[in-house]
């Protein structure tokens, strides 16, 4: 291994373009990201964009919060515009409670100090046109925001390009051969890319990248749904993103939040394997009569306060998930010249510039430096 080694990365969404993003920071110079579609093209663009730290788990704040001053940074450039709305995830049990409390110590530990728990008047003053009467409280972070997935993409791949790097699309790669000099020869269908490591950041088709590449990981795609909420007449306040899942709570939730005057976005969410494994080829983007119903019925019980709200504009991604519901991020055991940045679930935007972070230091440090602890997410 050189002192900046040769990278090829695999996939141009959030993952694969910070973990590029960060390389090219290090002085990395030979640096080709391959996209078979187009950038931000499948799950990066069809995200509801939602950036925030409030998680109960101390490494998923940890990489969040990591996440969120990248996001800050991005945007003091005016690479990308953050809409700081609020984030508030709901309480439902006293045990929520306390993990609510526990995050916002351990927040507040990696330098989060606007973040805090409020009890049921507060969660009034938030969304006056909630149901609170089955809560307890909430977490809530008023710092936190939505972004627009296709942007920050962009925002990325242009710093690649700007640093030397290289972002290629409508190139698919098809497998990998051993070079000389234990360098490896990676076939796409533009042709062959000499590199010392091979970055599998292909979201749903992290799967079929790694088993291409000889790097085996599990990643189970999910098909998820989200749509456009209209109201009668716009809000006189700024509502925040609405989360009412707890993680690890064994089901799923509705969220919603702003998506400008008279308009939400809203579906349900999970981090765990709840859903049908699909194709990730095959999702399609149709309409969904029966999920529309699921929503709206989920939307009425908690927002009774506003009347006549009309769905639509229904649209369908894949959350890569892995089994365990963590992302893998680190060498291959038996492949140590991949480094896998995958399965991130439905929160893969936003925490890709942690996660990036994490796949460049254990290329150009041989472990993660800036969070140690993520170490445990390395392929086994």
């Amino acid at each position: 291994m050189t002192a900046r080694p040769s990278v090829v990365i695999v996939g141009a969404g959030a993952l694969g373009l910070a973990t590029a993003w960060h390389l090219t920071r290090r002085g990395a110079t030979d640096v080709t990201v391959l996209e078979r579609g187009q950038v931000a093209g499948a799950s990066s663009g069809l995200s509801v964009g939602i950036i925030e730290t409030q998680y109960l788990d101390a490494l998923a704040i940890e990489i969040r919060v990591a996440s969120m001053r990248a996001f800050d940074e991005l945007e003091d450039s005016g690479a990308i515009t953050i809409t700081r709305n609020g984030y508030l995830r709901l309480a439902h049990r006293e045990a929520d409670l306390e993990a609510f409390h526990r995050s916002v110590e351990k927040q507040r530990s990696f330098g989060v100090t606007d973040c805090r728990v409020v009890d049921r008047e507060g969660l009034r003053e938030l969304v006056p046109e909630m149901a609170v009467d089955d809560l307890l409280g909430g977490l809530f972070g008023p710092h936190d925001g939505y972004i627009d997935g296709h942007r920050y993409c962009a925002a990325l791949a242009s710093a690649v390009i700007d640093a030397g790097g290289r972002v290629l699309q409508e190139t698919e790669v098809l497998g990998v051969d051993a070079g000389g000099g234990g360098r490896r020869v990676v076939r796409s269908t533009r042709g062959e890319f000499d590199c010392d490591i091979v970055v599998n950041a292909a979201g749903g088709w992290a799967g079929r990248v790694g088993d291409r590449l000889g790097a085996p990981i599990e990643i189970l795609p999910q098909r998820h749904q989200a749509l456009i909420a209209r109201l009668p007449q716009p809000l006189p306040y700024l509502m925040p993103s609405v989360m009412d899942y707890v993680p690890a709570s064994g089901g799923f939730g509705v969220y919603f939040r702003d998506e400008g005057p008279g308009r939400m976005v809203a579906g349900l969410h999970t981090e765990e394997v709840l859903h049908d494994i699909v194709d990730p080829d095959e999702v399609g983007r149709d309409t969904a009569a029966e999920y529309m119903e699921l929503v709206a019925e989920r939307l009425v019980n908690r927002l009774p306060g506003l009347d006549d709200i009309r769905l639509g504009d229904v649209w369908a991604g894949v959350y890569p998930m892995r089994p365990d519901g963590k992302p893998v991020v680190g060498p291959h055991r038996d492949a140590p010249w991949v480094v896998s940045v995958a399965g991130a679930g439905g929160s893969g935007l936003q925490s890709s510039p942690a996660l990036g972070l994490i796949a460049a230091e254990w290329i150009l440090d041989g472990e993660p430096t800036t969070i140690p602890g993520a170490s445990i997410l390395r392929p086994t």
